[in-house]
């Protein structure tokens, strides 16, 4: 499980956690136990992760989503993910 960075912004208490990519981020600061305001922070990590399993297949169908979406706005990506030869063609027919 990744291990990820939070603040609170009531408090300015800074912690790490341990939870799944799928899983929220928590709602309250373990330190002043005020809900709201809690923050995930992006960190550098030399390490990697590896999904498995369900949070693999959510993560590749979000991507592939995301993919779609931005190559209906981008006719390079298009090109690119269909294959130049067949983009053209389809352009002139």
């Amino acid at each position: 499980m990744p291990t990820y960075e939070h603040v609170c912004e009531k408090c300015s208490h800074e912690w790490e956690d341990n939870y799944k990519m799928a899983d929220p981020v928590p709602e309250s600061c373990p330190k002043c136990k005020k809900k709201g305001g809690v923050k995930r922070l992006i960190s550098w990590s030399s390490g990697k992760v590896e999904l498995s399993g369900r949070e693999l297949v959510q993560k590749l169908r979000a991507d592939g989503k995301k993919m779609i979406r931005d190559s209906r706005k981008n006719e390079n990506m298009l090109a690119n993910l269909v294959g130049e030869e067949k983009y053209n063609n389809n352009q002139k027919g």
